[in-house]
């Protein structure tokens, strides 16, 4: 998968459990991928705007987010990767164990990168791009993005 990612980020033993809800914060569709033991995203489910899933992990399992339309990586805690706590950190006041919820938010963002990824959610094809009266070094931008953003996809 082409989603900008660490090789070396991937799952490893299975030994803390974790428990999370993840709960999409942002507007848009939002892609949930777990890394799995090789290094590869796997796509665990789609989380619509303001939907939530459960999900039990373990605390060496790596997490990423993806907004569906425009490929945009979201974040978790201002991270674009999320690793899980162990159960134990979330006992509530009376002793019993709590799922610790995880909002997905967008990225905090330069005006520039805002406008790109605006850009690039309104125009659907590649020739589109072309065609706007943008700096040459926008357009190859936009163009690198949204090639990316189809790899992804295909994965």
């Amino acid at each position: 998968m082409a989603m900008d990612q660490d090789q070396e980020l991937k799952s490893e033993h299975s030994e803390i459990r974790s428990f999370v809800k993840f709960v999409n914060t942002t507007l848009r569709a939002v892609d949930v991928f777990w890394v799995n033991y090789s290094a590869k995203l796997i796509h665990y489910t789609t989380l619509e705007p303001t939907a939530h899933c459960m999900v039990n992990t373990y605390v060496t399992h790596p997490w990423m987010f993806q907004d569906k339309v425009s490929g945009e990586r979201m974040h978790v805690r201002h991270n674009q990767v999320f690793m899980p706590e162990p159960w134990y950190t979330n006992i509530d006041g009376d002793g019993r164990l709590a799922r610790k919820e995880i909002t997905v938010h967008f990225p905090v963002r330069t005006l520039r990168e805002n406008c790109l990824w605006r850009i690039l959610s309104m125009a659907r094809e590649e020739d589109t791009l072309r065609e706007l009266e943008i700096p040459k070094v926008l357009v190859q931008e936009l163009i690198r993005r949204r090639r990316n953003k189809a790899a992804v996809g295909e994965a």
